[in-house]
């Protein structure tokens, strides 16, 4: 008798696929080769497993449907993800979602959580005061993008030769996201980047722009304030008198900044150009706008920023140097008997701006 009369199709088929054995097996029983039942199987008509199939057969692999919408629906993995966990194809995971009537995500769902990134990120946790001066900071001197709108990141970027300034820049995203230093460049400038999720879409907004919400509040503009001056204030001795100034391009933002301080009575003479674009400064780097100045010279003025922005100020040199102008003032204060320098109260009359005498 042949062999392939003692093994019927009834007899394959129910041992292939009611019993789950495999063809390996079913050959040991008849001791023949996997591949002559392989060839019985198609010549019976008798649909052969995939590759999914079999392997999730050979590793006893069961994903139970609570499990499968655990991962997919609430902890937001992708099929492949989920395949990995359960050591399957990811076409084995799909094809399990459809037999659970689990809802498939679109392919822009899709797309986006396959770009998330795969290091661990950390949602913003929505302190308006630490918002405000991280929006400051990043209008100041951060370079923040996104890949695509699809993508699950958004990324941070900045270069400087200053290692105090690259240190702060880590600290205030190191618990939020992945960074990445490069080694010294040539001139001594260090490139920081930071891939952080879309809880920080804030800090993607319009760039030369103070948000009312700021302006409306003075702590929260105290902090943002703050921010933008760690990123491009300086407060410095000039001629043996604590001056503070910011320059920077961002016309706009000076301007509301001059507004708000005024509005606070912090007095000081509104903002102008410095530097016309296409200008070259001393290290011969050519401007590609205008570069806009504010400047503050009177002691009470730079007494009262100080109060607005020092519990925030975090860059531990603007500190230092923070400190040494407000002592300047004491000590000028305590020589002269509080006296005003009439040359700038002139200057903030002809400039149009009322002012008190201290």
């Amino acid at each position: 008798m042949r062999l392939s009369d003692k093994i019927s199709s009834g007899i394959l088929e129910r041992l292939y696929w009611h019993r789950k054995m495999s063809s390996l097996r079913i050959a040991r029983i008849y001791r023949c080769s996997p591949e002559y039942i392989r060839d019985l199987l198609k010549k019976y008509g008798i649909r052969i497993r995939t590759k999914s199939e079999a392997r999730q057969l050979l590793f006893n692999i069961n994903i139970p449907k609570a499990s499968l919408e655990y991962f997919y629906l609430r902890e937001r993995k992708s099929s492949i993800e989920i395949a990995k966990k359960f050591n399957c194809s990811s076409g084995f995971i799909r094809k399990k979602l459809k037999e659970y009537k689990i809802p498939v995500r679109s392919y822009k769902e899709a797309l986006a959580i396959s770009n998330k990134s795969p290091y661990p990120q950390k949602d913003f946790g929505g302190n308006l005061e630490e918002k405000a001066y991280l929006l400051g900071f990043s209008k100041g001197d951060l370079w923040v993008h996104s890949t695509s709108k699809l993508s699950s990141s958004i990324l941070i970027q900045t270069n400087s030769t200053k290692p105090k300034f690259i240190q702060l820049v880590e600290d205030l995203f190191c618990s939020y996201g992945y960074v990445r230093k490069s080694n010294p460049a040539k001139n001594g400038a260090i490139c920081i980047r930071f891939s952080l999720n879309r809880s920080f879409n804030f800090l993607l907004e319009e760039k030369d722009y103070i948000n009312p919400w700021i302006l409306d509040n003075t702590k929260f503009f105290g902090a943002f304030l703050a921010g933008y001056i760690d990123a491009e204030g300086t407060f410095c001795l000039i001629r043996h008198k604590g001056v503070f100034s910011i320059r920077s391009q961002d016309k706009n933002i000076l301007k509301q900044i001059y507004a708000k301080l005024i509005e606070l009575g912090i007095l000081l003479r509104p903002p102008c150009i410095v530097r016309k674009k296409g200008t070259e400064d001393v290290k011969g780097t050519i401007s590609n706008k205008d570069i806009w100045a504010i400047f503050m010279h009177r002691k009470d003025a730079i007494l009262k920023l100080i109060d607005l922005i020092g519990p925030c100020l975090k860059h531990q040199q603007k500190k230092k140097e923070m400190e040494i102008v407000k002592n300047n003032i004491f000590e000028r204060d305590k020589k002269y008997n509080n006296r005003q320098d009439r040359r700038w109260c002139n200057l903030y009359l002809k400039g149009g701006i009322n002012y008190v005498r201290t």
